[in-house]
């Protein structure tokens, strides 16, 4: 099977991740563990989840830690779609990633699942870093996973060079590391 490696962000979502209904996977208990971590480090009560596609997590991270939630993605008819699933929430359509100006600043930021997805990783790291005034979390898979779709897998190393010039921690558990980067 093609990694994806070709594949765009939005072809990822129109061809496999929407069309496959991808977003159910939320309801697995490795993912409802990532999502109860998230939502214990968070800090504040204004919250943004950061490549929200369908809205799907932004909801589950809202049932478990309560307070102002929006989402942004990249791809107009997914926010349409999650706009529609979940209405009391506010979600963002941003076609670049100078999206502060959309959104704002928020306490904390959540970018789960994204960073794999994107063509140039530092530059996105230092824009979503930039809307945080407290606290930015970033999950990503440690080992190819299968998806189409994925530009990288990092490593330990990687991440670090990622990061490079942030407060940040690294934990990693059996499916992803999170990344918790201070402000």
């Amino acid at each position: 099977m093609d990694n994806g490696e070709d594949m765009t962000a939005e072809e990822y979502l129109t061809t496999h991740w929407i069309k496959n209904k991808i977003y159910t996977h939320n309801r697995a208990s490795h993912h409802v563990k990532r999502f109860a971590y998230c939502a214990k480090v968070l800090t504040g009560s204004k919250f943004i989840d950061i490549g929200c596609a369908c809205g799907h997590s932004t909801a589950a991270l809202k049932k478990l830690r309560g307070g102002d939630w929006s989402g942004l993605d990249f791809f107009e008819p997914v926010i349409e779609t999650a706009r529609k699933d979940f209405p009391g929430i506010t979600f963002y359509y941003s076609p670049d990633n100078n999206y502060k100006e959309l959104v704002g600043e928020y306490d904390s930021v959540v970018c789960s699942e994204v960073i794999e997805h994107v063509p140039d990783d530092r530059v996105f790291v230092d824009k979503v870093i930039g809307i945080a005034k407290e606290v930015v979390i970033f999950t990503t898979p440690h080992k190819n996973v299968g998806d189409p779709g994925h530009v990288r897998v990092y490593s330990a190393k990687a991440l670090q060079e990622l990061f490079d010039g942030y407060d940040y921690s690294i934990e990693r558990d059996e499916t992803f590391f999170y990344i918790l980067v201070k402000k």
